[in-house]
């Protein structure tokens, strides 16, 4: 076979070692030119159909394909010529130690790109249709845990496949085999932080305390939407585009709020604090007003009630409902801005005021008297004297 694939001169002038390298070379080279070939001609296809599922296969499939086609180039030369007993036990122990991690490669570019393709799936399903919102982050929050569980499983094994094709450390792991139980409690009591964030994210995955995109409030006090969620901790991005990140542990084992656990909608509250005397039906008129104007009202409901009264004033409670959290800030924003200028402009007998009794006027008549008599008495004399 090597006499098909070398010229003569070739085969006459350069030791057996060269040929076999020269050859070696040549079935890689043509491996890689065909792998490139067909990468482009599937590319091809792709962009004229404008396919983005498509273009995710392709991009997160390339490179592994790119080193396995490498590997079925060392392969194919193996069997037209012989490598002699150093070769083949050289290529035979790389082989074993590559395969594993190949295989591993592109286990995690399969799982990333189903990743990628049920997120973007997910986010097409909810184009237009607003009920659908909340089942698309619950799969996407799924499939997000997963991955990263699926990940870190298969980065495991193919690395303990890799290890066990080394003899030393094939013998390690017998002789460990020996004393299963010490060694199993001594990585038992190691691991436990990592496995107790892997069973946490496990029964995140499944039980949803939280999902991409709710929206919580994080220890701070902040609100903020839940951005990535991770075998180890979650990134929360506040309404002011800061970052927090909270230990996953946390949301299963200490109370937290989810404002959009069930829906988005939320009811937005403003407090008016006004004189007793206010004309209350008024001031529910008006904020029927703002309210029913304001294109961030959602329709549902609003209210204004008499929540709380002091001798001072009275606290008006304000309500009104929006689609989600953004829009229920924003509202509250706008109604208590206008409130306050209508009654600034239209009423400001209705600001709180302090008020305090005078004495009757005879009183204070005697005490201004009394004050009149002090002043009027000469330095050094005293009263009665």
């Amino acid at each position: 076979m090597r006499d098909n694939l070398l010229p003569n001169y070739l085969l006459h002038s350069l030791p057996v070692s060269i040929q076999t390298m020269l050859v070696l070379c040549l079935c890689v080279l043509v491996s890689l030119t065909a792998y490139r070939f067909i990468l482009r001609l599937i590319r091809a296809i792709i962009e004229n159909k404008e396919n983005p599922i498509a273009e995710i296969w392709l991009n997160k499939l390339a490179s592994p394909f790119r080193w396995i086609s490498g590997l079925i180039g060392i392969y194919a030369s193996q069997q037209i010529l012989p490598f002699g007993e150093v070769g083949e036990n050289l290529l035979g122990r790389t082989e074993a130690f590559v395969v594993p991690a190949m295989a591993g490669w592109l286990a995690l570019a399969l799982l990333h790109a189903i990743s990628d393709i049920v997120d973007i799936r997910s986010k097409r399903s909810v184009e237009g249709n607003e009920s659908r919102k909340l089942e698309s982050r619950r799969r996407r929050t799924r499939m997000s845990i997963m991955m990263r569980v699926g990940s870190f499983l298969i980065i495991m094994v193919t690395l303990g496949i890799m290890m066990m094709t080394i003899p030393a450390v094939r013998n390690i792991g017998v002789t460990l085999m020996a004393s299963a139980g010490l060694v199993g409690l001594a990585v038992g009591a190691a691991a436990q932080p990592m496995l107790k964030n892997l069973i946490a994210g496990i029964q995140v995955a499944f039980t949803e305390p939280i999902r991409i995109d709710d929206l919580v409030i994080v220890e701070t006090g902040d609100w903020g939407w839940i951005e990535k969620i991770t075998l180890t901790y979650v990134t929360v991005r506040l309404w002011d585009e800061r970052r927090v990140i909270v230990p996953l542990a946390r949301f299963l084992e200490a109370p937290f709020e989810n404002w959009t656990r069930e829906a988005e909608q939320l009811i937005g509250k403003v407090f008016l604090y006004v004189d007793p005397l206010a004309d209350v039906e008024r001031l529910r008129e008006h904020m029927k007003k703002v309210v029913t104007s304001n294109a961030l009202w959602d329709g549902r409901s609003y209210i204004l009630q008499v929540s709380d009264m002091k001798p001072e004033y009275i606290e008006l409670r304000l309500l009104a409902t929006a689609r989600d959290a953004p829009s229920s800030w924003d509202l509250c924003c706008d109604i208590r801005e206008q409130m306050l200028r209508f009654i600034a402009e239209n009423m400001p007998e209705t600001i709180a005021h302090t008020r305090f009794t005078m004495p009757p006027r005879k009183k204070l008549d005697f005490l201004v008297d009394g004050v009149d008599a002090i002043q009027r008495t000469p330095k050094g004399n005293k009263a009665g004297v």
